[in-house]
């Protein structure tokens, strides 16, 4: 063939490739498009660490079923909060039993489609927590000195050297919320009606949570500065670590919580340690994306939680530098990964409307 017929082909290739529209087609029937490739990853990473658990020897007793019961338990008082101000509207307009009517005017789709959501999310976390607990037993902890070095490299200094002592204990507080604001999020999308800005959304989650985090961790598996001197040796963070004792209580608890339950080889919710990328900041820069697409009003204060995330992640030394950078660059690719993915398709409804209320 020759090279002006290879492009001719190809340029007609691609002609025919926009022409046809996403990638792959989804099901049209509500949310199915991202709930089908949703469980699609989540198999794939339950696959996954069965093929390792089964290959070294771990099958652990993972706490799935509580994790559903939390995921359950969590979606039924979000919903019931969303619903509750339209169980006050029928009760004004003389409704004498409001949840009845509720009940009976609901889209049963969406509700079910909110619900199966938080259980593919709390399926995930569970395979999530799986593969980071065999992490060091697949992959034992090499990176952090290279991490560490670089970090050096670029800045002079260690990263969390650079925050003031004095804003420590703000960052400190600040991180632990973003289980709050991760989970307000999740109900937040998962209640709007079905379209292609929500189903971006919800792909790009999955993608971040099930591709980026368990990709980046057995690529470049390492434990992080708090973790350093534990796993490495020596005491390159002792200043670091006196640090956290004096200025930031939760990460103190935090790390002795996952210290004792990687030494003991506990199934806990929440276990493993992993710094490489920051699915914090990933997941963050996610919501800032998210709540950027459907309130821009939000944008501001979004991208600012990001922000404070994404020092967070080095000021208390969770992570290096490059974690941040990567969980967020990440992110952002799988954001594009996913409107890719959804390339065709058109706005159906209006996304700003919670769908299981009405």
């Amino acid at each position: 063939m020759s090279a002006n017929e290879f492009r001719r082909r190809g340029t007609s290739f691609r002609r025919r490739r926009q022409a046809d529209g996403p990638i792959i087609r989804w099901p049209h029937s509500g949310d199915g498009r991202w709930i089908v490739l949703g469980a699609m990853l989540v198999f794939c990473q339950y696959a996954a660490a069965l093929a390792i658990g089964s290959a070294i020897g771990f099958i652990p007793h993972l706490p799935i079923v509580k994790y559903m019961i939390i995921a359950l338990v969590i979606s039924l008082l979000g919903g019931s909060i969303i619903a509750s101000p339209k169980i006050w509207q029928f009760w004004r307009e003389g409704e004498p039993h409001p949840v009845g009517r509720l009940v009976r005017e609901a889209d049963r789709a969406a509700v079910a489609s909110y619900i199966v959501g938080f259980q593919l999310v709390s399926w995930q976390m569970g395979a999530l927590t799986w593969l980071k607990d065999m992490l060091p037993a697949v992959i034992p902890y090499w990176a952090d000195p290279g991490l560490a070095s670089l970090e050096r490299a670029i800045l002079g200094t260690d990263a969390w050297r650079l925050v003031p002592e004095w804003l420590v204990r703000p960052f400190d507080v600040i991180y632990v919320t973003w289980a709050l604001v991760h989970t307000i999020t999740l109900i937040f999308i998962l209640c709007l009606k079905p379209s292609p800005i929500k189903a971006r959304a919800m792909i790009a989650y999955f993608l971040i949570v099930g591709v980026l985090g368990v990709c980046g961790q057995y690529l470049l598996s390492s434990a992080g500065p708090v973790f350093y001197d534990r796993i490495v040796g020596g005491a390159e963070f002792a200043d670091l670590t006196a640090r956290i004792v004096v200025h930031a209580p939760f990460v103190g608890l935090g790390v002795e919580m996952l210290w004792t339950s990687y030494s003991a080889h506990t199934d806990q919710i929440g276990n493993g340690i992993s710094a490489m990328p920051s699915v914090h900041v990933a997941t963050s820069a996610w919501i800032a994306l998210a709540l950027s697409s459907f309130r821009p009003k939000l944008r501001l204060p979004a991208w600012g939680y990001w922000l404070a995330i994404f020092i967070g992640s080095f000021a208390l030394g969770w992570h290096y530098l490059l974690d941040a950078v990567v969980g967020t660059l990440g992110a952002l690719g799988c954001w594009v990964l996913a409107g890719r993915l959804l390339s065709g398709e058109t706005q159906e409804e209006e996304p700003h409307a919670l769908a299981p209320v009405g």
